[in-house]
């Protein structure tokens, strides 16, 4: 994130007059000399402390301070004492990411961290959402994963699979309590490959055919009535050529746009500069930053082409859009004409980092500007608050607990999982009278209703099966439906205010 290119050196507050700077410089090399005393005073005292204390330390042989004896030590009776020791491939390795991953470990920045290489690449698969598979995201927090996004035009969209379904097998082997990572190497595979993904959709279950392709999905956009709607998931190397390939054939005939950065939780700096390009113009300040040596820069945007038809736009954000994802949306807040924000506050990242390869092939992933907009705001641990302020249903923000396969529940019952089955319903147009756990008639009536309209059991019982069809219900509305999407119909109303 630190290219260097385009960069103006500045100081946003004021340039120093050279008689200031000389006077700077002279104080610096004064503070260098008084710390470089300071040091050398610190070492011939340790020294002689040393060599005082060494006559009464006879008896012991550990050398005090020597953090890389401590190290081996540690190292030695794990590989020879441990239990689990032969659990690993290669504890070495183990043992050199665990040392390295709690040395970048900060409470005050929880953005600097150390990635191996396989952590590296896993992290750049993430932001560029690039890879040969079926194009779904999912989540691990039941017994078989539930999907919660089916990336338009991909093979799982050709192939019938929806948001809401669960995954229940992966050629022929069960999902259940599958691990993350096994699940994707199975998914994964060659271009042009089959695989056969068992799904559940509410009570019926079959398997579906899908040939694996390459997936690029950081961008989706399509036009209804007299306005484009584009999600940017991410901010990747592709992102702007996925950017110009949606929206150059509504170039001329849509004024309108949404663009939909909820969720989005950044990328590479020199892909948001391209982006904001798309709709600032070539060659415009979208971002100012500072580092530890107090000098501030200023980057600019690097575009071909600008879709300034787009005379109205609004931009949906919430609380986990961030980073890249806010330099977005701030920079066309201030610097685009007619620019509306819509939904929940950004989360507040206001600081950039940049990797530093080292010679594990591992990489330092450091905490090295603020960043600023054009026009010298911060949002860091602030966040960007929206022009209008929508929250979405409250089925949204839930965390859905598992449930066991015997576990049931009927009139009178209390617990988290009743909860969330009548918050599900009442997101689900079914009357039930409350929301706070306990299982009441209303809940036992509309329940019963559910089950019968998914051609279930006559009855009124809350079982597993009964609550993943519910969460798959919902999750394919939150995700199909516009009109239970609260912050899209909000901002198609805005969009047609005058």
């Amino acid at each position: 994130m630190e290219n260097e290119e385009n960069k103006v050196y500045i100081n946003l507050k004021k340039v120093p007059l050279e008689s200031e700077r000389a006077e700077r410089r002279q104080i610096r090399r004064r503070r260098f000399l008084i710390f470089l005393l300071a040091f050398f005073c610190l070492l011939a005292g340790l020294f002689f402390g040393f060599v005082m204390a060494r006559p009464f330390s006879q008896s012991s042989n550990r050398q005090p301070g020597v953090t890389a004896n401590v190290y081996s030590e540690i190292q030695t009776l794990i590989k020879k004492r441990w239990l689990y020791s032969d659990n690993y491939e290669d504890i070495d390795t183990e043992l050199e990411n665990k040392a390295l991953h709690g040395m970048t470990d900060f409470e005050e920045d929880i953005f600097t961290s150390y990635m191996s290489k396989e952590e590296m690449d896993a992290f750049a698969d993430s932001i560029n959402r690039g890879y040969v598979g079926i194009g779904v995201e999912y989540s691990g927090k039941f017994s078989v994963p539930l999907v919660t996004k089916v990336f338009k035009d991909s093979p799982a969209e050709k192939s019938g699979i929806l948001a809401g379904d669960f995954i229940t097998s992966v050629d022929g082997v069960s999902t259940e309590n599958m691990e993350s990572e096994e699940l994707r190497e199975r998914v994964l595979g060659e271009k042009g490959s089959e695989v056969l993904i068992g799904i559940q959709r509410g009570s019926e279950e079959m398997v579906l055919s899908v040939i694996r392709d390459e997936i690029s999905s950081t961008v989706f956009a399509y036009a209804e009535d007299d306005y484009v709607v584009m999600e940017i998931n991410s901010f990747g190397e592709s992102t702007a050529d996925e950017i110009v390939r949606y929206l150059d054939p509504y170039k001329n005939d849509y004024h309108k746009i949404i663009i939909d950065i909820r969720n989005n939780g950044g990328g590479y700096q020199t892909a948001v500069r391209d982006v904001c390009g798309l709709f600032m113009g070539n060659h415009v300040v979208y971002l100012r930053q500072k580092g530890v040596d107090d000098i501030e820069m200023a980057d600019y945007t690097n575009a071909t082409v600008t879709y300034d038809n787009f005379y109205k736009i609004v931009i949906l954000i919430n609380n986990d859009t961030a980073s890249a994802a806010e330099v977005f949306a701030l920079d066309l807040k201030e610097e685009v004409d007619n620019v509306t924000l819509v939904g929940k506050t950004t989360y507040g990242k206001g600081v950039i980092q940049t990797n530093h390869s080292l010679s594990n092939g591992g990489i330092l992933k450091l905490t090295s500007y603020y960043w600023y907009s054009p026009k010298g705001t911060s949002i860091h641990e602030t966040g960007i608050d929206p022009d209008v302020e929508v929250d979405m249903p409250e089925i949204y923000y839930d965390y859905y607990v598992a449930m066991e396969d015997d576990e049931t529940y009927e009139i009178d019952s209390v617990s988290e999982v009743i909860r969330i089955s009548e918050v599900c319903l009442e997101y689900l147009d079914y009357e039930v009278k409350r929301t706070d756990g306990y299982f009441d008639e209303s809940m036992a009536r509309e329940l019963r209703k559910y089950k019968n309209d998914n051609n279930m059991a006559d009855d009124s019982i809350l079982d597993k099966d009964t609550y993943q069809t519910l969460l798959s219900d919902v999750n394919y509305q939150l995700n199909n439906n516009k009109q239970k999407d609260t912050q899209m119909m909000k901002a198609i109303e805005v969009l047609h205010e005058n």
